[in-house]
């Protein structure tokens, strides 16, 4: 469904080059990158010049590169109605769990060939050895940031998660110095408090770690580590698979690199349940 409202864009193609058609196919296979590039970086992935790029969106109907982004921005900004119907009207319930599996080892394929264990070290190091670990996890990462909070407060780290959005999350932002780290989700698109995190961290001078599902983010944010997770395609169901497997491998790893502090906090844990098992009910795991 995304595919034809993104084909509806260009229904008149009379007087297009060779180079406009290339540019034409390019935004229906990849709207989402289409997005997010410059004119330059279109014409070298296509092999074009950027005269060709620039004259293209007049003869598309459109008054510059702006105008159009802007109308393929509406086009994209699907519901989470319409993402859900795009995804269930390719399956049958027999077909559900087999299905779902093999998408999942899709986006655990394509998230592992971008992971590179130096920067999965590299976070791990910032995290263990921050001050403080703020976690800015708004929408639907909300469930992964609570988990990583929960986890790394058991090691002993001082943990907080972040108001997801309004002028709460300023209240975290204050108090950020040069020795934190900030742990961000950002998925699907840029939250303007997203942007207001990124900008008060590189004011505070401290240190940050990215999880995205757009590869384009990946690399143009300014942090010290960032990851790419692959969670579908525009416009369809969003997987959290590789989002959480990424979570626990950050604290495996951190897990790894104060070896004896953590253990020794767990230990510590296991005592207090055992002093206390006939008192209180067992919680969380």
């Amino acid at each position: 469904m995304l595919q034809e409202r993104v084909k509806g864009m260009f229904k008149d193609r009379k007087g297009f080059s060779s180079g406009h058609l290339k540019i034409v196919s390019f935004i229906e296979r990849h709207p989402d990158e289409a997005l997010f590039m410059t004119e330059q970086e279109i014409a070298d992935r296509l092999g074009i010049s950027i005269a060709t790029v620039s004259r293209f969106w007049r003869a598309a109907g459109y008054e510059n590169g702006k105008e159009f982004r802007q109308k393929l921005r509406t086009a994209l900004d699907t519901t989470p109605a319409l993402k859900m119907e795009t995804t269930i009207s390719r399956l049958d319930p027999t077909s559900l769990p087999m299905k779902m599996l093999e998408q999942a080892m899709v986006h655990l394929r394509e998230t592992a060939e971008q992971t590179e264990p130096e920067e999965l070290q590299r976070a791990a190091s910032l995290m263990a050895g921050a001050r403080r670990v703020y976690v800015y996890a708004p929408g639907p990462a909300v469930a992964l940031g609570e988990l990583l909070t929960y986890r790394l407060s058991r090691f002993g780290l001082s943990v907080r998660m972040m108001a997801a959005s309004g002028h709460e999350v300023l209240e975290s932002l204050a108090q950020m110095q040069e020795d934190d780290v900030v742990v961000l989700f950002h998925f699907t698109r840029l939250l303007p408090e997203t942007e207001v995190v990124l900008d008060c961290i590189e004011r505070a001078g401290c240190a940050a770690v990215m999880i995205t599902d757009r590869e384009e983010f990946r690399y143009g944010a300014k942090v010290d580590a960032a990851f790419y997770v692959s969670r579908g395609e525009m416009g369809e169901f969003h997987s959290m698979v590789t989002p959480l497997l990424l979570i626990e491998q950050m604290i495996l790893s951190i897990g790894l690199l104060n070896r004896e502090q953590v253990i020794s906090r767990l230990e510590a844990l296991g005592e207090l349940r055992k002093r206390y098992a006939d008192k209180l009910p067992r919680g969380k795991a």
